[in-house]
This record gives C-alpha cells, structure tokens and sequence, in this order.
C-alpha cells in the first residue's frame, strides 16, 4: 500500500473489482486451482519441495509472482508467462511498482484462454481478467523460452538426496505459515495442502531425515571427532585447511588448492601490472567462465530432458521419484 494511502477514486476502483472478482465467481469467469492442477504439479520441485505444495501456498508466491509464473507454467504445453503492469497494483503500489507476472494456457478448455494467477492462487477466464486488470503487457514468453530459463532447467535436474536435509529447516515455518494464514489462497487449500505435506514427509522419510540431522548436530557439538565421523559416513575429504575436496568420490567442482590460488593471485598480480596484459587476462577469465557457465547448464540439460520424457509417460509422477 502506498504511504500517502488511496484516493477516492481508487478506492472506489478497487471496490469495482471486488465485486468483479464475485460475480466473476459466481459466474465461472474465475476458479480455483483443481485438484488436476495440484496433481499435475507434483513432478516439479522448488527449494526441496514440490512445486504442488509451493504454488498453493500464497505467502510463498505473493510478491514473487515472476518466479512463481515461470514455475506454473511446466504442466502447460501451451502456456505463455506475461509480464504486464496490471491496475490493482497501480492502484495500491503506484505505476512505478505496477509489474507482475502471470501464466495464460487454454488448457482449462471451453474453447478460452485462462490466466493463473499465482498471487492470488485463481484461475480467471482471460478475457475478464483483462478487463478487471487492464495489463498494460511488457514482455510474452513463449513455452520455448520457459523452458530454456537457467532455473527451470536447474530445477528440474536438481537432486533431491542433496536438497532434502534443508526440508527440517524450511518445512515448520511452512507449516506454521499454512495453519495461521489468512490469504484467501492459502485458505482456499489449507486441508488439501497440510494432508499433502503429509503425505510428503511419509513419502521421503522426513522423520528420520530429521533425526539423522539432530544427530549429526550432536556430533558437531562433541568437536573434531564428531565432524570427522559425519565425514567419514558423508564420504567427505577434506585438504589439511579442512576444506571439502570431494564427496563419495566425486570432485568438489569448486575446490582449488592453496598452492591453486597462490597461483592464480600471482598470475593476476602479474597481469594487472600493464593496462594492456590486465584486459588480456580479463578477457581470459571471462571466456572461461562463459565456458564453465554453458558446461554446467548443457549437463543439466541433459538431466532436465531426460526427466521431462519421464513425465511426459507419467505427468503426476513425484519429483523426488525421478532418476537421472
């Protein structure tokens, strides 16, 4: 809301769309999610959690709504993300902060176009969505480009055996968050979330996640041989600074030596003593990097196409259910 609080005008402009928003409603121009969509969204993850759990909170979308856009769109094979300045949030945050982003697919059928909006957790017939929230439209992208995104490839070929151990920290706020909330979205699908959490934490063995994590804080607590101990069933080895080299076998990527980084700080040290090898150097790292950049996302590509062909066979499958 803005400081200097509303207008008349825009008070009375935000009363014509509450009562648009129920006579939408009451006459089919506005829903909510189905259960469809919520079964449909369960093979996409987002911070450990799958993307069935996350969209249908509000406060884990309100505010986020670019983000959230681009992960609503995975089930859609039609679906656009559009980015427009829409006329409630002109109204409360002011023209200069009026930008959201919301998902249009005709895959809700009645031979229309439909918007989710992940804010408010609704699904609104396009063009009464239009005219409620005049989108003043910046920017479509195509599913293609969705699926192209750098997030969106590296959620999809993210692994959940590392994700899980953050789920004791992040999953009582959310918990908390769904019981005491009182967005109409969150409200809206409070039951069926808080049974589907459930069902989660039963399904990837939250408790003993938990408890193997109680432990291991334990063992953190009783000093270097507690932390060697975690090391040890982690598969973890370190350099003689206690610095992790690499993990059941496989390199840390982002490891270097010290002697690596004496090294590199010569190196730079060198080449930033003339105007012309310092560009030179520049230039090196940075094609490098490019290099190491495009590396990694091509390889989670790979992981990400894969696993699309997976759900493609089963689009309700559990995002934690999948193997590379």
């Amino acid at each position: 809301m803005r400081k200097e609080g509303l207008s008349i005008i825009d008070r009375s402009k935000l009363k014509l769309r509450d009562f648009m928003m129920d006579y939408g409603v009451k006459h089919g121009k506005i829903f909510p999610y189905p259960d469809e969509l919520f079964d449909r969204l369960r093979p996409y993850n987002f911070g450990g959690f799958p993307a069935s759990i996350t969209l249908f909170v509000n406060e884990m979308c309100n505010g986020h709504c670019y983000d959230r856009a681009r992960l609503m769109q995975l089930p859609f094979d039609d679906a656009v993300v559009v980015h427009a300045d829409i006329e409630s949030l002109r109204i409360t945050a002011g023209k200069d902060y009026a930008g959201h982003g919301f998902v249009e697919t005709g895959y809700f059928g009645g031979g229309r176009k439909w918007v989710i909006d992940t804010s408010i957790g609704l699904i609104y017939d396009k063009d009464y969505y239009y005219m409620m929230e005049k989108p003043k439209v910046k920017q479509v992208f195509t599913k293609e480009q969705c699926m192209q995104d750098p997030d969106i490839v590296e959620g999809l070929a993210i692994n959940f055996d590392n994700d899980k151990y953050l789920l004791p920290l992040t999953m009582p706020m959310i918990e908390s968050a769904i019981k005491n909330s009182n967005h109409i979205g969150t409200v809206l699908y409070r039951d069926k979330i808080l049974k589907e959490i459930e069902l989660f934490k039963k399904a990837v063995g939250y408790d003993a996640i938990r408890a193997e994590i109680d432990a291991d804080l334990e063992l953190l607590k009783s000093g270097p041989e507690g932390r060697k101990k975690i090391d040890a069933r982690l598969g973890i080895v370190r350099d003689e600074y206690g610095r992790e080299m690499s993990r059941n076998g496989v390199p840390n990527p982002y490891y270097y030596s010290i002697e690596d980084m004496k090294r590199m700080e010569e190196e730079y040290n060198e080449a930033m003593k003339d105007p012309k090898t310092a560009e030179e150097w520049i230039n090196k790292m940075s094609t490098e990097v490019a290099e190491d950049v495009r590396t990694e996302y091509m390889e989670a590509k790979e992981i990400a196409d894969r696993r699309l062909a997976v759900i493609k066979d089963n689009p309700t499958i559990n995002y934690y259910e999948l193997a590379d």
